[in-house]
């Protein structure tokens, strides 16, 4: 008998999928996240045809409103969107995982080609708040795309249900050296949406920490970092970036609203609602108030466009021009400001009159002081090298002696920051004479570090005793020299002195 003849199978012929893709988002409410939910699109992000076995056949882009076109083949059985984005210059992601390589994926069933596709992501799968991060992000890059021109390194949000607990915060580059920026995004505890603090529908929070990012690429940092309670009257630095990436959120969302949840309708809450128009008579304020400065920046840039001014200010200068003053404060040598420094550029720059400024102040209940008269410096003190400076730490005395209640950690009467300059490379030493025990015991501790412009830390003395000493070779540029409680609440006199050697 003849052997039988053997067949190869046809090739899978070629089939077109078309269809949209959205997801669901909830809103902020005074009892948590809302029940009731908005649709919305999924902006330009990936989608693919799949093989059974997850093989990739075909890749697309959703458009402007979530709609695709797939050209894949018939083998294709599922589709899968993934959490990835790519448009007009701007790269963005939400992942699984610290690194930024595993995006969150979707799958569902393709269907036949003949059957549009629409497709919307609930929230009961964490893709859709995945989906929700990723178009808040882009909300962010856009806004500064259409102020400044400029489009943002590549940036990813790391984010999961019941992963982050704490905390949502900027971390910078990932890895070092990489080019790409990231966030830590909370996710509540495992299983607890409803009831626990997780933020892929507080638009505000994401945008928030997408502003730290903005103002770290384009403008400055004069962030020390730690945590930055309401009600306290903190490091100026730290206020300043904590108060623009506020003010950052606000003018992208175009309301003064800034609220974060905790948990779902009926059982959830506000962590944080403040309206940045109105203040809270409750809060501190002055340089050290992270609320004075998203108010203050709110009420110079509410009024410009769509963005209402309600309490009519009578200065209208925009999100535009506000962070143009920004980068261009920046790029200053030395640039390490605060809320002074900057109303100060503004008035120098000719963007505003300093009688408005004033009046703005008066109006939302904010010292006056906060316009200096003159170039000085109010925030860091600059000191000659070589020079010496006396003053006090109290993270003791309640209230502080700038209001509000004692913060050892970095309250503004806590944290004393000087600026440096060197011309040439030199041996910089700093020395630090507590005017005490130096011990906690005796609540006299203090600590000196020595940081860049940028305030990353150089080098640190934190010992026991009456002096602490750096003695560090650095090259030409601005430093900084922070004298700080030791951390558990200290109350002393000293003096810094620094030396060339």
């Amino acid at each position: 008998a003849a052997a039988p003849v053997a067949t190869t199978p046809p090739p899978p012929q070629p089939a077109v999928w078309t269809g949209r893709v959205r997801f669901e988002a909830r809103d902020p409410t005074p009892t948590g996240a809302s029940q009731a939910r908005r649709v919305l699109p999924a902006r330009f992000v990936r989608v693919r045809a799949e093989a059974p076995d997850g093989t990739p056949i075909a890749e697309a882009r959703t458009d402007a409103e979530g709609a695709f076109r797939l050209e894949a083949t018939e083998a294709a059985t599922m589709l899968a969107i993934e959490s990835t984005l790519e448009h007009e210059g701007i790269e963005l992601a939400v992942t699984t995982d610290g690194a930024g390589t595993e995006p969150h994926v979707f799958r569902a069933p393709l269907g036949t080609p003949q059957a549009p596709i629409d497709l919307v992501v609930r929230d009961e799968h964490a893709e859709a708040g995945a989906l929700h991060i990723l178009d808040t992000m882009l909300l962010g890059a856009q806004a500064v795309q259409a102020w400044t021109g400029e489009t943002l390194p590549p940036f990813f949000a790391y984010w999961g249900r019941g992963v982050t607990t704490v905390w949502s915060f900027y971390t910078g580059e990932r890895p070092a050296g990489s080019g790409r920026y990231t966030i830590e995004l909370l996710g509540g505890e495992p299983g607890q949406q409803h009831t626990t603090d997780t933020d892929e529908h507080d638009e505000m929070i994401v945008l928030h920490e997408f502003g730290h990012f903005v103002m770290d690429r384009l403008s400055s940092d004069s962030s020390h970092g730690g945590q930055h309670p309401r009600g306290f009257q903190i490091d100026p630095g730290l206020a300043w970036e904590e108060g623009r990436a506020t003010w950052f959120a606000t003018m992208v969302l175009a309301s003064p609203l800034y609220q974060d949840t905790i948990g779902i309708q009926p059982t959830g809450q506000l962590r944080v609602n403040h309206d940045l128009e109105r203040g809270d008579e409750r809060d501190v304020r002055g340089i050290g108030s992270e609320s004075s400065v998203a108010e203050v920046l709110w009420d110079l840039a509410d009024g410009a466009g769509e963005i209402e001014d309600a309490d009519e200010d009578g200065v209208a200068l925009g999100p535009a021009t506000l962070l143009e003053a920004m980068i261009e404060l920046g790029r200053r040598p030395g640039a390490h400001p605060a809320l002074p420094t900057f109303l100060r550029h503004l008035v120098q720059s000719g963007r505003v009159e300093a009688t408005a400024v004033k009046r703005l102040l008066a109006l939302g209940g904010h010292p006056a002081e906060l316009l200096p008269e003159d170039d000085t410096s109010r925030w860091p003190l600059d000191l000659a090298v070589p020079g010496k400076v006396a003053d006090k730490i109290d993270g003791v005395s309640d209230p502080a002696p700038s209001g509000g209640p004692p913060r050892p950690s970095n309250g503004a009467d806590a944290v004393k920051v000087y600026r440096v300059h060197l011309e040439e490379p030199a041996r910089l030493v700093a020395m630090l004479e507590i005017f005490g025990s130096g011990r906690g015991q005796d609540r006299e501790d203090l600590d000196l570090e020595l940081r860049d412009i940028r305030s990353e830390l150089l080098d640190r003395s934190a010992g026991q005793g009456r002096f602490e000493t750096i003695s560090r070779r650095l090259e030409p540029g601005w430093y900084l020299l922070t004298v700080r409680d030791g951390g558990r609440g200290n109350r002393v006199g000293y003096e810094l002195r620094v030396e060339l050697r």
